[in-house]
């Protein structure tokens, strides 16, 4: 666990396998109030445990795209009062889940008034909601961008890492996620949005986060968007 800013805290999780890497995993969770906020949860460590039950209710789980969904049911389990809110097309994919509500673009939620959020979309494969954190200003973001420390990483696994620009210390939006875009104009209303938060630092589920120079980081990470 750490914690990043007042009311601010992340916790790694398991490394999980994707497009022939391994991919550490991070959970962050906010404090409202007395509740607990919690943002792309990893399985519930006794750790986890320990730090809900002495810092607050957990009152709404987020599911931010339709990849970081695995661990919801142990969270539902633990926290059946809680509300679950899915990211778009994260129904279709998970029918057996029920789900309180869905994240919408203009939509109002019970954490709106600390939280801004927003969607980046034009790529069919990848369409997530990213989340601002107004307090500590800080941009939390999940699979738009990779930093991965290649440590340990096979000869092939650091050539497609450098190839696909997720090498630790200058991971930034995956090369795939770029070439697979279909409407970079629809993404620039997310990009604008970004920039307009100007964060002082940003927060990634799949490796080392940005702890300075936040807003230039988004510049860096998605300028091409604008290009």
């Amino acid at each position: 666990m750490q914690q990043i800013a007042d009311n601010l805290w992340t916790f790694d999780g398991p490394d999980v396998r994707f497009m022939t890497l391994d991919f550490p995993t991070r959970m962050t969770i906010a404090r409202i109030d007395e509740s607990l906020w919690v943002h792309s949860p990893i399985p519930i460590t006794p750790e986890i445990s320990e730090f809900i039950a002495s810092h607050g209710a957990v009152t709404d789980v987020i599911a931010p795209n339709g990849f970081h969904h695995l661990y919801l049911d142990g969270w539902l389990e633990e926290f059946p009062e809680a509300s679950f809110y899915a990211a778009p097309g994260l129904r279709k994919k998970r029918p057996d889940f029920q789900f309180s509500d869905d994240l919408a673009v203009g939509k109002e939620y019970p954490w709106s008034a600390q939280i801004d959020h927003e969607h980046f979309v034009g790529n069919p494969y990848v369409e997530e909601v990213v989340f601002f954190h107004r307090q500590s200003r800080t941009l939390i973001l999940t699979d738009l961008v990779v930093n991965l420390k290649l440590d340990g990483f096979s000869w092939w696994q650091k050539t497609f890492a450098k190839f696909d620009n997720v090498a630790f210390p200058n991971g930034k939006c995956p090369r795939t996620m770029r070439l697979t875009m279909r409407d970079r104009k629809a993404a620039l209303i997310c990009y604008e949005r970004m920039v307009g938060w100007a964060p002082q630092r940003i927060i990634i589920s799949h490796g080392e986060c940005f702890m300075e120079n936040g807003a230039d980081e988004v510049k860096r990470c998605f300028g091409w968007i604008a290009a």
